[in-house]
């Protein structure tokens, strides 16, 4: 049963990562269509982009504070 639920955290976590951070990226690519095409580059694209970058830097953080025996 641990092992099952391991897994299955496991995917989620690792999925969820990368559609967040794969969010971010169209954000910013949006942003810089904004840009190429001289206008202002939305508030939004840009804050949606760091939140999303945000997340994915606390989710290795976490990984890291799970993994290193020191910090806990």
């Amino acid at each position: 049963m641990r092992l099952g639920e391991v897994a299955l955290v496991s995917l989620i976590f690792g999925v969820g990562v990368a559609v967040v951070f794969a969010l971010g990226v169209a954000a910013m690519a949006r942003r810089a269509v904004a840009i190429d095409e001289k206008k202002p580059p939305s508030v939004v694209d840009t804050t949606v982009a760091g939140l999303c970058f945000a997340a994915c830097l606390a989710a290795v953080f976490y990984g890291l504070y799970l993994i290193i025996p020191q910090f806990h």
